[in-house]
């Protein structure tokens, strides 16, 4: 199984706007294909000195080559959509993992 984390971090004044987006548009919008799944969104905490919120958004998906069918079919509109709303105040990197059992 594969884990496709997405950490965001985002800017203290958008960041209610921002966790209600992610559950209501973001995570359904991700979901559609079939190909993702689980979908897990968590608050990040690090140092108080920082500005704003940190964020992971995690799904799981069944192989590599399921992730390359979501990147390629998918992901460009959900994350267009993401940038579109909220431009500059949301930054963003993402992380593939595979799951050791």
């Amino acid at each position: 199984m594969i884990v496709l984390n997405t950490t965001f971090h985002v800017e203290e004044d958008i960041h209610e706007e921002f966790v209600e987006y992610m559950l209501q548009h973001f995570i359904p919008m991700s979901l559609k294909s079939g190909l993702l799944t689980s979908p897990r969104l968590s608050r990040i905490f690090g140092r108080e000195e920082e500005a704003g919120h940190s964020f992971a958004m995690e799904f799981q998906v069944s192989d590599p080559e399921m992730l390359e069918r979501w990147n390629k079919e998918e992901s460009g509109g959900v994350y267009t959509s993401l940038l579109e709303r909220f431009k500059e105040k949301v930054a963003g990197f993402s992380t593939v993992m595979q799951i050791i059992e």
